[in-house]
């Protein structure tokens, strides 16, 4: 838990110096995109420091794909 603090800590410290540059009206969606890419940063580091097996992203294109492929195969 020790590394999780300090992963947080290190993880705010690394956004002050970040977040002045998305200031302004005008960067309204880069600080979404900002934000949403640094929570699944966040949310993959603590996994992996905690331990916890996350299934592989691929896994649910393949499942997603799957039909498409079937599809196709059965033409050829």
């Amino acid at each position: 838990m020790l590394m999780v603090t300090m992963f947080f800590i290190l993880a705010v410290g690394c956004m002050a110096i970040d977040l002045p540059s998305l200031k302004g009206r005008q960067r309204r969606r880069d600080r979404l995109v900002y934000f949403v890419l640094w929570i699944g940063g966040l949310a993959a580091s603590v996994c992996t420091l905690l331990g916890i097996k996350v299934p592989s992203p691929l896994l649910f294109l393949a499942v997603l794909y799957k039909p498409f492929n079937d599809l196709v195969s059965s033409w050829f």
